[in-house]
């Protein structure tokens, strides 16, 4: 993928609300899944995550709000959020909740976060942490740095699963974001190769399955068994597929670069990898995204799930 290419994808938009905002733009998404969400070394290890991403995304957010917030907190120009209301959310006794975002409530912009943590050791129930940067991310990092990172993310939450590549960013806050969902599905169908988060819906019908694939892919041991096991996985979908180990699991790559695919056309790689994790995959019995065509939402969901099953 060229520079040209990155720098287009990041600054056009690919589906507007009704009144003209911007409701999602293509960017660099990872979204991680991980169990215990109570657990004292696992919040250490998100409150790390998060402060690492804070860092890169220093002088780029406008918004953001924690816990008990009643209205998002103003950023000035340059500043990062305070630190010392991380802090507080290292305790287990507190649920974790937090996000940011670079633009106002209900616009899409590429540099967000969003992460859920409640106070619960159960190891199927699931937080989430979810980052996005602009596309043109991806040549400062390079794929192996881009890749470096997940693996890293995926080691210190222990993730039951998690996914990053290319993806639809949608506004930071809950409400913008829950909005959004109504008006992407053509931007899905355009763009196969793109991941897309219904991170609530996930965190409830993904506890014992995963929801997809993307260019990296990270399942946990315990999912994989559902799938015969990391070497059956890796027999099934064939040399095009990489893969290296992590704390709870693996993590499998899709091909050299992240892809967008096109119209009726998923990327090969990501077809190899869905059909030999289709196994491992949750049912999912409800609706992410509202059909384009204004039938069923719930069975453009499930076409949407299965576009790499072959």
């Amino acid at each position: 993928m060229s520079q040209l290419d990155l720098n287009s994808l990041s600054n056009q938009p690919v589906a507007y609300f009704p009144r003209g905002n911007p409701a999602a733009c293509i960017g660099l998404t990872m979204t991680f899944y991980f169990g215990a969400p109570g657990e004292p070394e696992k919040r250490q290890s998100l409150v790390n995550c998060i402060n690492h991403y804070l860092q890169q995304a220093k002088g780029k957010l406008r918004l953001y709000a924690v816990a008990g917030d009643k209205r998002h907190r103003i950023l000035k120009t340059g500043e990062n959020p305070n630190p010392n209301l991380l802090v507080k959310m290292q305790s287990t006794e507190t649920t974790l909740d937090f996000e940011a975002g670079g633009a106002d409530e209900g616009i899409a912009h590429p540099w967000s976060i969003s992460s859920l943590a409640r106070g619960v050791t159960y190891p199927n129930y699931l937080g989430f942490l979810l980052l996005s940067y602009p596309a043109s991310m991806l040549e400062q990092m390079g794929v192996q740095g881009f890749a470096q990172q997940f693996v890293t993310i995926c080691n210190q939450l222990r993730v039951e699963h998690a996914y990053a590549g290319l993806g639809l960013i949608t506004p930071f806050d809950v409400g913008g974001r829950s909005a959004a969902q109504n008006v992407i599905g053509d931007a899905l169908m355009r763009y196969p190769g793109l991941d897309a988060y219904d991170l609530s819906g996930v965190m409830i019908h993904c506890r014992n399955g995963i929801k997809s694939i993307n260019f990296l892919t990270a399942v946990s041991h315990r999912l994989l068994a559902k799938a015969g096991g990391t070497d059956a996985v890796l027999a099934n979908a064939g040399s095009q597929i990489l893969s290296c180990p992590y704390s709870n699991g693996t993590v499998f790559q899709a091909g050299d670069e992240p892809q967008l695919g096109s119209p009726n056309k998923p990327p090969e790689n990501y077809i190899a990898l869905g059909k030999a994790l289709k196994e491992a995959r949750a049912p999912f019995d409800d609706s992410m995204f509202d059909d384009p065509a204004g039938q069923d939402d719930e069975a453009f969901t499930q076409r949407w799930l299965a576009r790499f099953d072959g």
